[in-house]
């Protein structure tokens, strides 16, 4: 991997495997309405070979090691093979006649406010009256923890385990070290939730969810002269968002859907979007969707103190069936990143207010707490508009497809004030002898450029040949060899074998 400055190469190996078991019916017989019982657990492994590879001799096992090279090239929380347990719950649905349903054990929710993970138990009462009301509640699963990862907590903030590495064995943990490194606690949380349960053409969501946290929270990134570390203690706010989500499908009409999210510690609406979709006839589908999202972060984050303003993306699509064969798609748009101040101004006035000259960007540290002319100028209003850069988006494809070959198109483009990122691939796949075997293709072509790094710009050809064969309906094999070249990654090759196994009892 590369760094985006390219001097920096890191080399990794990564192996991914899953391993999932299901077991139904605990309860013993199916009957259709009644109780029943099922358990489900899935584990994760992101095995990394490549951690460590880059470094020899004394610093040989450093990344992973704190006292290897007196821990100068450790990383904390940094793992060769992480364990994740994806979930594992014991779930129970049409108990009491149907009205309640529930899971307890380690779960996922997704809607609205994005997925999220966490340990506890989660109760559901469907009534007979199109509504159903959903309650959780456990602790938010965060990395640093037994068989967790930080996946599904909000952005902002680096936890983990402190054990192994600093002189300070006590809480926090090792803070002189990597005071920006916060040590991982427990997070309470829980959640409501109100939904549509009934007419299959209309589904509506209303979600609400807290999650605290707990234990020490390092506040200054330097020790005091007596070397200790600031921090301050006790049950906090990590999140406290609502949200709520609603879509309409009319059968031969069209549909449309919405959404938006209130983070109620930030007091600002993080999200919202829209979608409108048209049947134009039996061949035709024609819509427009809007996309408006500002980041935000766990409320112990340091980025809360920064601005922070909204992504906006509104494209146009259309799709049309030419014939039972022949079909294309097309969209397009525009994305439009807002700024607090001019991103290619606000540095040199900086430097013209401090007495520095315009050309003292990146050359001199300007700190406005210890200059009142600095400050003057950034709170500034006028040095503040709203400034807009905009994107064009486009995208095209178009498919042929037979029962025995299909061939495909595809080509987008992004690009703006910013860089500009646009390509385009081509495949297609003939079966033969039954659909017993099959032969596939693909060719692409990309470019890309960025002003702030033209070193990086670069063009990327690649191809695919890939083969697979299907002795029966229990198995299907395939093969493909890949070859991919730029000036940046000179030839890059992969063969990737697939096995698709059907057991039936």
């Amino acid at each position: 991997m590369a760094s985006p400055w390219g001097a920096t190469n890191i080399e990794r190996r990564r192996l991914l495997q899953t391993l999932g078991l299901a077991v139904y019916n605990l309860q013993g017989d199916s009957v259709p309405g009644e109780a029943d019982y099922s358990a489900t657990v899935r584990l994760r492994l992101d095995a990394d070979f490549g951690v460590n590879g880059h470094l020899e001799g004394a610093q040989q096992g450093g990344e992973t090691d704190y006292s290897v090279a007196g821990g100068s090239r450790y990383i904390p929380g940094l793992r060769e093979a992480p364990l994740d347990l994806m979930y594992a719950y014991v779930e129970g649905r049409n108990v009491a006649s149907g009205w309640l349903g529930f899971r307890v054990g380690r779960q996922y929710v997704s809607d609205v406010l994005g997925w999220w993970s966490f340990d506890g138990a989660l109760l559901r009462v469907t009534t007979p009256y199109y509504v159903q009301i959903e309650a959780y509640g456990g602790l938010e699963q965060r990395g640093g923890l037994p068989l967790s990862t930080s996946r599904f907590e909000q952005q902002g903030i680096w936890r983990g385990n402190h054990r192994g590495f600093g002189d300070d064995r006590t809480l926090p943990g090792s803070a002189a070290d990597y005071p920006s490194y916060q040590e991982a606690q427990i997070a309470p949380a829980f959640g409501v939730a109100l939904e549509s349960a009934g007419p299959s053409f209309v589904h509506g969501r209303l979600t609400y969810r807290r999650v605290y946290n707990m234990g020490p929270s390092i506040t200054r990134q330097f020790p005091d002269r007596d070397g200790n570390v600031q921090t301050t203690d006790g049950s906090r706010i990590s999140q406290d968002r609502l949200g709520y989500a609603a879509d309409v499908n009319v059968p031969a009409i069209g549909g449309l859907k919405g959404g938006v999210t209130y983070d109620l510690y930030n007091q600002l609406v993080g999200s919202f979007f829209g979608g409108l979709e048209v049947y134009a006839g039996s061949r035709v589908t024609l819509g427009a969707d809007v996309d408006y999202f500002v980041p935000t972060f766990d409320a112990d984050s340091i980025w809360n103190w920064f601005t922070h303003d909204p992504i906006t993306t509104i494209t146009g699509r259309a799709a049309v069936d030419i014939t039972r064969e022949v079909d294309v798609a097309a969209s397009g748009g525009t994305r439009m990143w807002i700024a607090e101040g001019n991103p290619e101004e606000f540095g040199a006035g900086q430097c013209r207010a401090a007495q520095l000259g315009p050309d003292c960007v990146g050359t001199t540290t300007l700190d406005p707490s210890s200059d009142s002319d600095l400050e003057d100028y950034a709170r500034d209003e006028e040095n503040r508009a709203t400034t807009i850069t905009t994107d064009v988006l486009a995208n095209l494809a178009g498919r042929y497809r037979t029962r025995t070959t299909s061939v495909e198109l595809r080509g987008m483009l992004q690009t703006g004030e910013r860089g500009r990122r646009t390509g385009a691939d081509l495949s297609g796949e003939r079966r033969l002898s039954g659909q017993r075997y099959a032969l596939g293709a693909r060719v692409s072509l990309y470019n890309w450029a960025d002003p702030l790094r033209p070193d990086r710009d670069a063009t990327s050809f690649g191809y695919v040949l890939g083969a697979g064969y299907r002795p029966g309906e229990f198995a299907d094999f395939k093969l493909e060899w890949e070859h991919d070249m730029n000036r940046l990654v000179g030839q890059r090759f992969r063969v990737v074998g697939l096995v698709n196994l059907r057991v039936a009892p």
